[in-house]
């Protein structure tokens, strides 16, 4: 059946606030062709009640030919509401049509949580040397490279590689980030990740924006049979490529894309691997964003594992590549607009520690320690 609506949201993640209050907007496309009224359905997920949840305005609405229509979303948890995870999503029909003209969009989730009262105690001697120690140890652990989540050496002596990341099976799992507004950006950029792939044949995102076809837009890092490859397209494609190495099936890698505002050049454990001339770098997207996938998390699955990853509306020097490598960007460094470890190592949130805060949601990716 042909595609009816397109469903994107503005997160993927809701944070509530203290209230246990929040709000979420999706974005409905009608891609069928012609002007139709539609009408669209909150269904909540799992335990998540009905009552939680409001639509701002009418639910029918009329959209034109390739017309959109944004439904904002009220989230309002109860304060007896239990401590957990919740999710739900939107379903959009067309009136006129309703059994054959339909869309389910992308799940939204959020968190309830529960402060835990303070309990005043006295605090003990023995509790001062105690933090005396750990933070001893804290700065140990720092000054030696943030040990704990990388070590070993990759292909090629790439350096410390990550000890945490999230396994991908190829068929089915990816990060879903959303569509933020501090990830909508054009022009030079730098995207990076460590992965340790599984599989080289046919298309294999590692970082996507898009893609779209109605207008043409996507943004890429993946695997492309048998070679690396990161670009743009625009219905003509702005990328460059080159083949793998053999030994970086199985092994971890540090994979780069760069465009510079004259080139786009791909980087292998900090190396530069092929160079392309172009004059179009990072164009405007109408889709979300995603890690192991196509950003609607339909095709093009990544099989292996992939931690650590940096998106910059800036383009990285060779000797600030092989800094990343090494250690995590700061929070605030100029240009960087996405930082996703992937190495929370239990849960479904996958934080961006970057100022941006664009935290995506796991959706069928493991948690991988080895």
């Amino acid at each position: 059946m042909p595609r009816s609506f397109a469903i994107t949201t503005s997160a993927p993640l809701v944070q509530l606030n203290g209230a246990g209050q929040g709000e979420v907007t999706f974005t409905v496309s009608n891609a069928v062709g012609r002007p139709l009224r539609a009408r669209v359905v909150l269904e909540p997920e799992g335990a998540l009640t009905p009552g939680w949840l409001a639509l701002v305005g009418e639910p029918e609405r009329e959209l034109a030919p390739d017309g959109t229509q944004s439904y904002s979303v009220k989230l309002a948890a109860p304060p007896s509401a239990a401590e957990g995870s919740y999710a739900f999503h939107l379903v959009v029909v067309n009136v006129a049509n309703p059994d054959e003209e339909f869309a389910v969009g992308p799940s939204v989730s959020f968190q309830v949580r529960r402060a835990a009262a303070p309990v005043r105690q006295k605090f003990p001697m023995w509790a001062a040397f105690l933090v005396a120690g750990v933070l001893l140890i804290a700065v140990s652990a720092v000054g030696t490279g943030l040990a704990l989540r990388y070590r070993g050496t990759g292909t090629g002596g790439s350096g410390n590689t990550p000890t945490v990341s999230l396994s991908f099976n190829g068929q089915s799992s990816y990060v879903d980030l959303g569509q933020p507004s501090v990830l909508d950006f054009t022009g030079n950029v730098t995207v990076e990740a460590w992965i340790r792939p599984r599989a080289t044949d046919g298309l294999r995102n590692i970082v996507s924006w898009g893609y779209t076809l109605t207008p043409p837009g996507e943004f890429m890092l993946r695997i492309f049979a048998g070679q690396y490859q990161t670009g743009s397209w625009n219905g003509q494609s702005h990328t460059v490529s080159a083949p793998m190495p053999p030994e970086d099936v199985g092994q971890w890698v540090h994979l780069a894309g760069v465009y510079d505002g004259t080139h786009w050049r791909l980087y292998r454990n900090g190396k530069e691997l092929a160079s392309n001339p172009d004059s179009v770098g990072v164009l405007p997207v109408r889709a979300p964003w995603a890690i192991g996938a196509r950003a609607t998390g339909s095709e093009r699955f990544f099989q292996g594992d992939i931690a650590e990853v940096n998106l910059w509306k800036v383009a990285r020097t060779p000797e600030q590549l092989n800094e990343d490598m090494r250690r995590a960007p700061k929070d605030n460094a100029p240009g960087l607009v996405g930082s996703w470890s992937l190495g929370e190592g239990r849960g479904t949130l996958v934080k961006d520690r970057s100022q941006g805060q664009s935290h995506g949601v796991v959706r069928g990716a493991e948690w991988n320690t080895r």
